[in-house]
């Protein structure tokens, strides 16, 4: 089976593209690809309990959380990236069931995927 990566950067305030990201990693199950999700930069910003983007006019997360359960998908974030901006352990949403990946060890993890889409 052919794996594939998302990788999205940009903030999930006032952005589509964690959303986009994911309906697309969703659509992935039906073609027999083992999609994931990375999250860099600023996106990590979506893995905060208390990042409600629907509070903005912008899509909930709530859709995602529901399918990440039900399929399993893997999602990541960088580690220093979720350092640079202060995000503890304790504030991650436990919906997102969010694996770490250094930036040391993030050009072999890239490579270990088929295709890689950015967001």
């Amino acid at each position: 089976m052919k794996k594939v990566l998302f990788a999205v950067y940009t903030s999930p305030v006032g952005s589509i593209w964690i959303n986009e990201a994911f309906r697309s990693a969703f659509g992935m199950y039906g073609e027999d690809l083992e999609p994931a999700v990375l999250f860099v930069e600023e996106a990590v910003l979506a893995v905060r309990s208390s990042c409600k983007p629907e509070l903005i006019g912008c899509l909930p997360l709530a859709m995602t959380f529901k399918y990440i359960e039900k399929y399993q998908t893997p999602v990541y974030a960088v580690k220093e990236d979720l350092d640079k901006f202060n995000i503890k352990e304790d504030e991650i949403a436990p919906q997102w069931n969010l694996k770490t990946v250094s930036k040391d060890e993030l050009p072999e993890f890239v490579h270990s995927f088929d295709k890689v889409v950015i967001f």
